[in-house]
């Protein structure tokens, strides 16, 4: 998805406006929150990630370089008690002082690094892989405590697995390359084996806004939380959710995908997934389709991905989730937090259009939403008022994502020197959707990624075979874009073949 938003018609300040003493929670906060007193403190909304490192490891430098990061993002040491009246509101926890002074009492802020020494397990690897599923499930307190978790397991001599846990209210996906980077730069600091860089200056007020190795940030995500509240209700907002309005008008509000099991009243969020692999030839010709239509390949590859929804469910107006990068000014780029706003994205495809009218209307749909994200999703819901259901993620069910560079997965890497560094496990998958397709273009040409679905509904066997029926869909467009949609076959020869056989034994 492209990184600056276009179409922005109200841009924050360029200066923080004063804060009050209990700032706001961004709106998409607000329903993360609820959400979190529902499921009294559930790990859905958890985002793990794990790293093997081998090599020589300096555990103690490390520790410091995590405790100035969590220095310097208050988001990652704030709390978010009620007050009165109920209301939740952010209070930045004391991160302490800086390291390498009398620490004295631990500050409540400050985030330790959890240490366990596996080296005597039978199997350290597969004791590791235990318990990143077990820190994964982490049941954070955000009234009273911040919300990330460091652990750091030793599985023998230079050998190490490093674990990050922090829940969705102070995180997104551009989060994790921030703070791998930023974790990266500390630890060089640290352990004295890096450049510093002249623009990471002392920080003489304790506001963590600057340290050894990075440049001062010039807000915090508390500032960005403010100016997104203070939004509702001018003209240009009240504008824009009058666009939503009318966009979504008649659409439906649940895509029922066919499941193999009955949805449950309430959803476990276990996922499980599912590989897809576009090759090189067909993502040339794919791109190629795109600059013929001023579009970009995202904006292709959605396309496709409306129109086997619509293949599958017999929907001719549908909507499918897409994310948009909410940092809206450069101070905000280089923050932690939860900026990610979801775009409901809508198809309309009763006429049964050839795939390059799809692929027009899918770039209009995104212009146009990128034009007027600034509504953030939760206040979208709260205008359309769909029926409540827990079972489902209001409005939108479905989800889809490509990133420019990506591999479609969340390993980002650490860069820390001497040391040899590996993805290892997110610890649990999970989904908030009946289903997610992440892809990723890679140097090779190719496109792949997976699918992450809600094993609740379907089965192993389902989701591959949706998958195969995704890249089929787009190798056929690929070769003859001017295919309507209800012409694409979505079928390979050899599931045909299976089909046929199939039924011939059962009507002989």
């Amino acid at each position: 998805m492209e990184r600056r938003l276009a179409g922005l018609a109200a841009p924050p300040p360029e200066t923080p406006a004063p804060r009050p003493d209990r700032p706001p929670l961004a709106p998409a906060q607000r329903r993360l929150w609820f959400l979190h007193q529902l499921t009294r403190g559930g790990p859905a909304y958890n985002v793990s990630t794990a790293y093997r490192l081998l090599g020589p490891l300096d555990a103690d430098a490390l520790e410091r370089a995590v405790h100035r990061v969590v220095r310097r993002h208050e988001v990652l040491r704030t709390c978010y008690p009620a007050d009165e009246a109920g209301e939740p509101f952010q209070r930045v926890l004391d991160a302490g002082p800086e390291v390498g002074t009398d620490a004295g009492p631990e500050a409540p802020g400050r985030t330790p690094v959890t240490r366990y020494d596996l080296g005597s397990a039978p199997d350290p690897a597969q004791a590791a892989l235990r318990l990143a599923g077990q820190e994964a499930d982490h049941r954070f307190r955000l009234d009273t405590q911040g919300p990330l978790r460091v652990w750091l397991a030793r599985l023998g001599p230079d050998d190490h697995v490093l674990g990050v846990v922090v829940h969705h209210i102070a995180f997104d996906r551009e989060s994790l390359t921030i703070l791998t980077g930023e974790l990266s730069a500390a630890y060089r600091a640290e352990t004295g084996t890096g450049t510093p860089d002249p623009a990471g200056t002392p920080d003489p007020a304790g506001t963590g806004a600057a340290a050894p190795g990075l440049p001062p940030l010039g807000a915090q995500y508390a500032d960005f939380a403010v100016w997104q509240s203070g939004l509702a209700g001018t003209p240009v907002y009240e504008r824009a959710l009058g666009h939503w309005r009318e966009t979504l008008d008649g659409v439906p509000p649940v895509l029922e995908l066919p499941a193999d099991h009955e949805r449950p009243k309430e959803p476990t969020y276990r996922a499980g997934e599912a590989a897809v692999h576009v090759d090189a030839r067909t993502a040339d010709r794919l791109r190629e389709l795109s600059a013929d239509r001023g579009a970009s390949l995202f904006m292709t590859c959605l396309a496709a991905f409306q129109g086997l929804l619509s293949r599958y469910t017999g929907a001719s107006d549908l909507t499918v989730g897409c994310p948009v990068n909410g940092r809206m000014k450069v101070a905000y780029e280089r923050l932690v937090g939860f900026f990610a706003n979801s775009l409901p994205i809508t198809a309309r495809l009763g006429d049964d259009p050839a795939f390059t009218v799809m692929v027009d209307r899918a770039r209009e749909a995104l212009l146009s939403a990128h034009a007027h994200q600034h509504v953030p999703f939760d206040r979208i819901v709260r205008e359309l008022s769909p029926q409540r259901d827990l079972s489902r993620n209001p409005l939108v069910q479905v989800w889809f994502d490509l990133d420019a560079g990506g591999t479609g997965t969340a390993a980002d890497l650490l860069d820390l020197p001497g040391v040899r560094i590996g993805y290892f496990t997110e610890g649990r998958l999970r989904t908030r959707f009946d289903a997610e397709m992440h892809l990723g273009e890679r140097a090779d040409g190719t496109v792949t990624g997976r699918l992450l679905y809600a094993t609740d509904l379907f089965g192993a066997a389902t989701a591959e075979a949706f998958c195969e029926h995704y890249t089929n869909f787009l190798a056929a467009v690929a070769a003859d874009p001017g295919l309507r949609l209800s012409r694409v076959p979505i079928f390979s020869a050899r599931q045909r073949s299976t089909l046929l056989d199939d039924w011939s034994v059962g009507t002989g």
